[in-house]
């Protein structure tokens, strides 16, 4: 077979449907576009690799077999490393794209990488050096920025699949997540930028948008549209013959999802076709864990060729050709034709078993097909074979010219071959991403549930893999499992190239490099001198892309470039004199050993890059001060920084904090102090630079840091210099003795798992689709249950029957009750549990909740959830929220799509009584009978102890609230504003409170400014933004401005007519000016400078605010009511509640004495 014959066999996939307009103005078939397939390959048809789409070609094989450099006896922890790294702004889950010997307008010829952000950036770099000229990237764009269609736009997803580029018109596609923020859609664009500028192109970008005939799930009279809210652009993109492809699957199966394909003409980005996967069905997206759609052109005479893809879990209706776009392909790979860029169903593949795995939601579409070399079997005939392996771990070799269709009784294909099953549902070693090909061998990293397994190799001759592993990893990964690169010269020096981002989002990833001919022998690992090769926060999904001796790998914010540690690298600057004490001033001089070297520095703390000081000549250093500088020069590396510090021994020392900074667990304490006789200390918590006029620390009183922020600090001293202003930040997680959080991928250890009970990647399943199935999980300690607060999400698949239940109880953590009806609860003795009911039993309806104790059927009595706005039927995440606080259990339900809420309280329940003890065992069961479905947790986070809320009858300290602006504590007294002009103040309650019922109780004062009018006023706040949130001075009142709030005013100025004595309230930051409530008729005159008391209560439906003079011995109040949904305006049951408080031209010192709050829960 020749070159170009292996070529076309290599080349791969797509999808479809219907635009109201088809473009013909294609480029010629089998121009330019072969040849860039071609080169991206990676066959030996050039001295330079490209990498110019997903998993280096459109076969989606892996494989570079241009690789001279890095060989395995060069690539090791002494010869091979990170070369340097650039900071991103965000993750970079697309994979990194190449081009050499590029030329970039001004700024000459450079081999290049390209970088996509969840920030919707594009980065291009020059791929070799970050010295010199290249200290800075080629080019930078925000797609946010961008005005097609007009709007300002804030990231959602930004860019997830990896674009592709067009080599022969300098041009890369890709797909961006934005929100348009005028309207709150979710907008997804398809963007042509210029590879040398990133300039868009050809009028773009173009919002994705269309849909097909179809009355499946989300379709309205027979029309189902693509509705960007409940999809993700994961695929890598397709580029073939001048048409671009992009694919769409769901966000966590939620809502009315589909999978769905756009294609467009290159040439000027006019939409061609749409095609949807189940377009008179549900579900069946297309994400493969951000592999590519592949494809070829297999047959002359059909030069736009064929694709194929793996669908996910959803319907299926193909039950036998012939095939066509009207069916449902759930479960399958699809092979579409292509012609003219039109998207047609020639042919597919439906595991027998598709039905039971669909329940269990065990996609066959969590990776991608790969297609490989064309293979004479044993028997003579030759095949056209692809490879795929799903979530369930059963490898499938495809022929790609008779796919196999659905047969109920065995698969007819050329292989089938189950990796080693585990667990109720038994799975095997599932893979989210894709294979890779080398060299006749197949690489993959699965893991079975819960699970972590080797990196292993196959071997694949005649069409066939081999029985077992011919060879396997020491190290083992965990989900969501390495997708595999390969790099090698030809059929030599082969090196299998992973990222482990197991610990995404709680630590750094790690890169591998393994023997290709035997994966035992690990070749390099990051891990191995992590201070210098750390790759960054891992991200899921990530693929390292290895081009011309260099490997690049993207993670969260960070994007490195690793190579032999053989490159020329700048000199670090050394500092004369080196750091120590000084007295009154010092000159420091820097310098380099590199020639003609410039040094760049920084004096705050931050790492010195181009864009920092530029050093001309000594500096004069009059203070304490830290110098960090680097050297950078043309033809070498970026030297490493380094810094020196210097103290001034006259001037007021700076602030020892009493915490280091990082991350801790709960609320932390503090303390502040100074070497300086006699020293005061100032500090903010705001993010402002600290000055005299800021918050006073007073010794004994310790800040409470109980969310994460930012604490500045400068101290003053007689007859000194101030000192250095000094900053550390906090990060504050909640103290949860059960925290699951990010998910339960590493829950095997401290929960036990009893019956049908195992992990679906990151989610706990407790049922998986079977019929008449039970299973528990429960945290193996027992936990604290006189009052606790637990949060978990659930997610029900195909739910039909039966239901489920959060559960404390005292038999043990290997209780288990029966299936169907009994949800796996009935018969736990010693226990209490509320369900979740999908199924009536027994006429409790087929959509309720309620609370069981000592194990009783959890059928009747019962609470529907008809009419509610909860419909557990669904498919959307349903967001739980139990508070317990000794005497009433407070349970929510808030659908994660529609933001509906419902909340029930359940009064005089004794949980210590009902399960013998104040520890219990906490967890969830779940049961099938006669029907079933897919019942997952996905996260749950558990905190004992009463629900805090605000009590402060006595006044404030440090450590009752969060302040911002110029909120302020005096003595006690929480002052809002302080009698400047034209301020602005907000103080809230750290902790978000519940809000569907309450009362609060506050006394204040008004009093005169820097004028002698009073102005403008402040506002009692129900918000669900932030407790950084504030807004505006003047008659905003620190409130007009901010979303998903309710606000009640107490307003001094007459801005726009309201006059100047008024009250009213006000929803998403509405100017707090009119309509307004004159209280000057009722003699309750809020600047008279009197002690006036608020009274504020709300039942669920009516808010109720009384204001009185506690000094005028009549005491004269004003009660005014107002009839509010209070949960349905801050898309919750929860929010935090504080005070904002504004002046202009007129002025006051706004002062809060005293504040109590209780709800409904707390």
């Amino acid at each position: 077979m020749s070159i170009l014959q292996q070529t076309l066999a290599l080349l791969c996939r797509v999808q479809r449907t219907t635009f109201s307009m088809k473009s013909r103005h294609l480029r010629q078939p089998l121009t330019g576009m072969l040849l860039v397939a071609l080169f991206s390959l990676g066959y030996p048809a050039a001295a330079q690799v490209n990498v110019l789409t997903g998993h280096n070609d459109i076969g989606r094989t892996g494989q570079n077999l241009n690789e001279t450099i890095l060989t395995p006896s060069t690539v090791n922890s002494s010869q091979f490393g990170k070369l340097f790294s650039w900071p991103v702004d965000g993750g970079v889950y697309p994979q990194p794209l190449y081009v050499s010997h590029l030329t970039i307008p001004g700024k000459g010829v450079h081999n290049v990488v390209y970088v996509g952000t969840t920030h919707d950036s594009v980065y291009a770099f020059d791929a070799d050096s970050n010295g010199g000229a290249n200290s800075v990237p080629l080019w930078q764009v925000s797609l946010l920025t961008n005005t097609t269609p007009a709007g300002t736009y804030t990231p959602v997803y930004g860019i997830c699949g990896t674009p592709v580029i067009d080599l022969s018109t300098n041009t890369m596609y890709l797909v961006s997540s934005e929100e348009k923020v005028s309207n709150s859609t979710y907008p997804f664009r398809i963007h042509a930028l210029d590879i040398t500028t990133g300039a868009e192109k050809f009028g773009g970008p173009l919002q994705v948008q269309g849909g097909v005939p179809g009355t499946g799930s989300g379709s309205v009279n027979g029309w189902l549209a693509f509705d960007g809210v409940y999809e993700r652009q994961r695929p890598s993109l397709l580029l073939l013959n001048g048409v671009v492809y992009a694919a769409f699957g769901s966000v966590n199966d939620t809502g009315p999802w589909h999978g769905w394909i756009f294609s467009y003409n290159a040439a000027n980005l006019s939409p061609i076709d749409v095609y949807s996967t189940a377009p008179n069905g549900s579900g069946a997206g297309i994400w493969m864990g951000g592999s590519g759609l592949a494809a070829e052109v297999n047959d002359p005479s059909k030069p736009y060729g064929r694709m194929f893809f793996a669908v996910g879990n959803g319907s299926n209706s193909a039950a036998a050709p012939p095939y066509n776009n009207s069916m449902s392909y759930g479960m399958s790979v699809v092979d579409l034709d292509l012609t003219g860029g039109v998207m047609n169903v020639t042919d597919q593949f439906t595991q027998s078993d598709w039905a039971r795995r669909n329940g269990q939601d065990g996609d066959l579409g969590s990776a991608g097909p790969v297609l490989l070399p064309t293979q004479t079997l044993a028997s003579g005939k030759t095949v056209s074979t692809l490879v795929q392996i799903g979530k369930v771990g059963t490898f499938y070799v495809l022929d790609r010219n008779h796919l196999g269709g659905y047969n109920a009784n065995s698969n007819q294909i050329v292989q089938e071959l189950q990796t080693p099953e585990s667990g109720e549902q038994q799975w095997g070693a599932g893979i989210w991403g894709s294979s890779a090909y080398w060299n006749q061998n197949i690489y993959y990293g699965g893991h079975n549930p819960g699970a972590a397994n080797p990196l292993i190799a196959y071997s694949f001759r005649n069409g066939q893999m081999s029985a077992g592993p011919t060879s396997q990893s020491h190290e083992t990964f965990a989900y969501p499992g390495p997708t595999p690169s390969v790099s090698s010269n030809g059929g030599q020096n082969g090196i299998v190239w992973v990222i482990d981002n197991s610990q995404y989002h709680v630590g750094p990833g790690v890169l591998y490099a393994y023997d290709a001919t035997n994966l035992g022998n690990t070749l390099y690992s990051s891990n191995d001198n992590l201070s210098r090769d750390n790759p960054g926060g891992a991200v899921e999904f990530t693929v390292p892309t290895v081009a011309n001796g260099k490997v690049y790998v993207g993670q969260a914010f960070q994007f490195s470039v690793y190579g032999l540690l053989n490159s020329p690298t700048a000199a670090a600057p050394i500092f004369n004199p080196p750091g120590g004490t000084f007295n009154g001033s010092e000159m420091v001089s820097l310098t380099s050993a590199t020639p003609n070297a410039q040094i760049y520095y920084t004096t705050d703390g931050s790492t010195p890059s181009t864009e920092s000081h530029l050093y001309t000549g000594p500096i004069n250093v009059n203070s304490d001060e830290t110098i960090t500088a680097i050297a950078n020069a043309n033809h070498y590396l970026q030297s490493a920084a380094v810094s020196a510090t210097y103290t001034d021994s006259t001037v007021t020392g700076n602030p020892i904090f009493s915490l280091t900074a990082g991350t801790y667990s709960g609320t932390q304490y503090l303390n502040l102090v100074d070497t300086t006789a006699n020293a005061t200390i100032f500090y903010t918590v705001d993010g402002s630079t600290p000055t005299t006029s800021s918050q006073h620390y007073t010794a004994g009183f310790p800040l409470i840091i109980s969310v994460t922020e930012t604490v500045r600090a400068m101290a003053i001293s007689p007859h000194l210099p101030p000192s250095q202003v000094v900053s550390t930040t906090y990060t504050i997680n909640p103290p949860y003795v059960i925290d699951f959080s990010q998910g339960f991928a590493d829950s095997q250890a401290p929960m036990q798992f009893n019956g049908s009970t195992s992990l679906d990647d990151f989610r706990l399943q407790l049922t998986n689709g079977g019929t008449n199935q039970a299973g528990s999980a429960f945290y193996e300690t027992p936990v604290n249950i006189q009052s606790f607060t637990t949060d978990f999400t659930l997610q029900l698949s195909n739910p039909v029957a039966d239901g489920m239940t959060f559960t404390i109880q005292n038999v043990g953590a290997g209780a288990l009750g029966g299936d169907g009806g009994g949800l796996g609860y009935n018969s736990i003795g010693k226990s209490l549990a509320i369900k979740f009911d999908l199924f009536s039993n027994a006429g409790e309806g087929p959509n309720s909740t309620g609370l069981y104790i000592n194990g009783a059927e959890p059928t009747l009595p019962s609470i529907s959830l008809v009419g509610t706005g909860i419909n557990l039927h669904d498919g959307d995440y349903q967001l739980v929220h139990i508070t317990y606080d000794g005497t009433n259990l407070v349970l929510t339900i808030t659908d994660g799509t529609t933001l509906a809420s419902w909340s029930h309280t359940f009064t005089n329940i004794n949980i210590p009584a009902i399960v013998g003890g104040p520890t219990a065992y906490v967890g969830f069961t779940g049961g099938s009978g006669g029907f079933s479905s897919s019942q997952k947790v996905t996260y749950w986070t558990y905190l004992p102890g009463a629900p805090l809320v605000p009590n402060n009858p006595a006044g404030f300290d440090a450590r009752s609230l969060a302040l911002n602006g110029v909120a302020a504590l005096a003595g006690t007294a929480l002052h809002i504003t302080n009698g400047g002009p034209n301020e602005s103040g907000s103080a809230f309650f750290p902790t978000a409170v519940n809000l569907t019922s309450f009362t609060s109780d506050f006394d204040f004062v008004l009093t005169h400014g820097s004028s002698s009018t009073i102005g403008d006023g402040f506002t009692f706040v129900m918000q669900n933004d932030s407790v950084k949130a504030i807004q505006g001075s003047g008659g905003l009142l620190g409130y007009g401005g901010m979303p998903a709030s309710v606000a009640i005013k107490f307003d001094t100025y007459n801005n726009a007519g309201e006059g100047n004595d008024s009250t009213g309230v006000y929803i998403d930051g509405a100017t707090p000016t009119l309509p307004a409530i004159n209280l000057t008729p009722h003699r309750v005159v809020l600047s008279s400078g009197d002690s006036l008391h608020a009274h504020i209560a709300y039942d669920g439906t009516t808010l109720t605010w009384t204001i009185t003079d506690n000094t005028l011995p009549s005491k004269p109040s004003a009660t005014n009511s107002q009839v509010i949904n209070i949960p349905h305006i801050l898309g919750g049951n929860v929010g935090y509640v504080g005070f904002t408080g504004g002046s202009g031209g007129a002025t006051s010192i706004q002062s809060i004495l005293d504040w109590t709050f209780a709800s409904a829960t707390n």
